[in-house]
This record gives C-alpha cells, structure tokens and sequence, in this order.
C-alpha cells in the first residue's frame, strides 16, 4: 500500500474507526479543513458566531496533538473562514487568526473563497465575503502561511442537511473558473505569492486556467461525490501538466457518503497509466509534504 498525504479534509467530524480505516488505506498524513460548520451533521437556524468558529478550530487542532500516537498519522489543520456558512463577527476571527497560525500543528489558512451558496439559508453577500477572503490572503502573505483556495461547487438541496441560499445563477460549465477569477482578483490584491496559494478542487473546468494563468498549487479533490472525478482523468492530468504542482485530497467529510479509497484508487490508475513513481510520489506525498510542513 502507497503511503500517502491527504492535502484536505475533514475527518476531525468522523469516527474513532473511521480514523483507523483511514491509516489502514495508507494515510500517513492529512491537513485538516477547520472551521466549517456544515461538516457536522447538525441544522443551525442562525448564523455561527466567531465564538462557534474558535471552537471549530481548537477541538482539531487538540485532535492534531495527539494523532501520531493514537492512530499513526501525523495532523496539521488549516484555520480559517469559511464562506459556505455566514459567520457573525468573522472580523474577530481576523485578529485571532495569527496566534492560531503560531501553533505547531496548524498549517496552513484556510479553507476561503467566495462562494455564492450559503448552508441553511443563511445568505452572506458576496461583497463582504470579499472583504473576508482579502483580510484572510493579507495574513496568508504576512506569515508566509499556505492559504487554501475553497472554488465552489453548484449546490442542490437535496444534497444537504438544510436548504441552501443561492445569490447568483451561474451555468455548471463556467460556474468554478467564474468564481476563481473573481477569487484571484482579490488575493492578487492582497499580494499573496502564488507559491503560497492551493486551489483546491480543481476540475476540468479550471485545470487548464490553473496551470496556465497562475503559479499556484492544483489540489484535486477525489473524494467527494459533490464533484465526481474517475481516478484515470488524474493520471491524464498528471501527464498532461506534469507532477510538479498537483497534490491530491479526498475532502472527506460528515454529511455525504465518502470513498475511503478515492486515493489509494487514484495512485493505482496512475500507476496502471505508466506513470513513473516518482511522480506519483510527488503527487500524493512530496508536494503537501513540502508545502505544509509536514516533516514526513
């Protein structure tokens, strides 16, 4: 079995056993996404406040501590805010978040990045989320902190615990790379180096715009039924684009069925297509490795 890191997830809202399975499939590391407060199975009728993200960050990041010696895995977390959920006072959160990234076990900022579907209906206009995403990349370049780029995906209902609030309509085929752009704009503004910035769940939609017009890291999200992606397209991109700025992740979490496979399944169809195993190596460990920190 390939040992592997998962660049994103959000395990920290499964089980003890799940935890377990995970090392079982070769997970030697994960970032953990925090703050997201639709990863737990419960309804919030209100907007969270930056009390309720704190909490959302401490109990990972105390998971994080203590994961090398209960499953054989080292944890990182990244800390952020989120714009899937509407935060009251996210500002506070700005002014918490560079002691947070002093810790030893968090990595990275994040995830972050405009999105025009709330959880729960709970609408945050998209010009403040700007604001929010643009203090978040400041912080980002400040402290020389990875920040992970959130692109959005079309949401519908039935695939939640709790409607959704969409703002804008947007068709499936432009729906991520109109985002992105907008996204960029911002974090170009705020000055943060490309070499920090992980855009994370990339498709085929945006590959091309990623490798192309940035610098920047390109996460694939493997994992997640929201955005299905056959494990061969990955060695085709790899091929395509080369292994020197792609990483891969399962972005597992608490709400929808998820593949504990999805990226052992991926190392193998890379490996079925000749990939070379250095490559491979460089896909699923060396970049997060390197990027986050890791000291695997």
């Amino acid at each position: 079995m390939d040992r592997y890191i998962d660049s994103h997830n959000h395990m920290h809202a499964l089980s003890w056993d799940q935890w377990e399975q995970f090392a079982m499939t070769g997970m030697a590391g994960a970032i953990l996404s925090c703050g997201n407060p639709h990863v737990y199975r419960e309804i919030w009728e209100n907007p969270p406040t930056a009390g309720d993200i704190l909490r959302f960050w401490d109990s990972p990041i105390r998971m994080a501590r203590v994961s090398e010696e209960k499953h054989f895995m080292r944890i990182k977390c990244a800390v952020g805010v989120s714009s899937m959920t509407r935060v009251k006072g996210w500002e506070r959160l700005i002014e918490e978040l560079p002691v947070y990234l002093n810790d030893p076990h968090v990595a990275a900022v994040g995830e972050a990045g405009l999105d025009p579907s709330q959880y729960f209906q709970l609408i945050w206009p998209l010009e403040d989320q700007a604001r929010c995403l643009e203090a978040q990349a400041r912080i980002a370049a400040d402290t020389g902190k990875p920040l992970i780029l959130h692109t959005p995906t079309p949401k519908k209902n039935k695939d939640f615990l709790g409607n959704v609030a969409v703002q804008e309509d947007v068709s499936p085929e432009e729906f991520r790379l109109h985002y992105l752009r907008r996204d960029m704009e911002i974090i170009e503004k705020a000055g943060l180096p490309h070499n920090l910035l992980v855009i994370d769940h990339v498709d085929g939609t945006i590959i091309d715009f990623v490798h192309k017009e940035t610098a920047a890291w390109c996460a694939v999200s493997i994992g997640s039924a929201l955005r299905p992606i056959h494990p061969d397209r990955v060695g085709e991109w790899v091929k395509e684009y080369g292994s020197d700025r792609i990483m891969l992740n399962s972005d597992h979490l608490g709400y929808r069925s998820i593949d504990f496979y999805s990226v052992p399944k991926t190392l193998r169809a890379m490996r079925r297509a000749e990939i070379s195993s250095e490559d491979v190596r460089r896909v699923s460990f060396d970049n997060a490795n390197g990027l986050f920190g890791m000291g695997l």
